[in-house]
């Protein structure tokens, strides 16, 4: 099972960035989350021909998948 965060946010153009984070720790703090998305959005570093890639938060959410291997490498 692989296990991934991602942080939604929305763009100056109303579309949805995900920022996707491997590995992240579990049972993470709503508020921690909010605030570093906070953070991500106030340093505006982010931007696509002129055009802000994270103006807004949408949400922050677990997404799970879960692979299956028919052929391992070997």
């Amino acid at each position: 099972m692989v296990k991934r965060l991602e942080l939604r946010f929305e763009t100056g153009e109303g579309k949805t960035k995900v920022i996707g984070v491997e590995q992240a720790a579990e049972n993470l703090d709503p508020l921690v989350v909010q605030s570093a998305m906070e953070q991500i959005i106030n340093q505006d570093m982010f931007e696509d021909q002129g055009i802000k890639m994270f103006t807004k938060i949408k949400d922050a959410r677990y997404v799970t998948r879960i692979v299956e291997d028919i052929i391992a490498e070997a």
